[in-house]
């Protein structure tokens, strides 16, 4: 029986020391809109996002824009597969709140 993949695979995952959050941007800020956007990243073997796709919006189109602005920047550890980097996609959960 040949050992599963599964226990040799490691999913792609945000480097945290390269990746700043999204600006909130002041509009939505004043106007008090929360909001969470859920993104689709394609991931390359070098860990840059290839492509973005959202996937839910936050209903607004500005907390959207500046979730996708951040998002393409961000770099991560890619997936590996047997110890070997490889393109991959993930999803990307991007929360908007506002504390009183």
């Amino acid at each position: 029986r040949s050992p599963s993949t599964a226990s040799s695979t490691i999913l792609a995952r945000p480097n945290p020391s390269q990746n700043s959050a999204p600006t909130y941007p002041d509009l939505a800020r004043k106007k008090g809109w929360t909001g969470s956007v859920l993104l689709r990243a394609q991931i390359s073997a070098q860990g840059i996002v290839e492509s973005l796709t959202i996937l839910k919006s936050s209903g607004y189109e500005i907390l959207d824009q500046s979730a996708t602005r951040a998002v393409r920047q961000w770099r991560f550890y890619p997936q590996e597969v047997g110890g070997a980097p490889t393109s991959s996609t993930v999803e990307i959960p991007v929360k908007f709140s506002l504390k009183h």
